[in-house]
């Protein structure tokens, strides 16, 4: 009598959807990069500093 688990080929012996496409990694890593740099730029030009006026030296 032997004790081994029964072969079941459900969904163990195929790679997940993303194991299989490593390059959808890479663009996902892009957008969020992307993403990310658009969030701040935005606040960056939302929040600019008040311009101040230079005075001029006069020698």
């Amino acid at each position: 009598m032997t004790t081994s688990m029964p072969n079941n080929s459900s969904s163990n012996s195929s790679p997940g959807f993303f194991a299989s496409r490593p390059w959808l990694w890479v663009v996902f890593a892009f957008v969020v990069l992307i993403s990310a740099w658009s969030v701040l730029f935005y606040i960056a030009l939302n929040n600019q500093p008040e311009v101040v006026p230079l005075q001029q030296l006069h020698s």
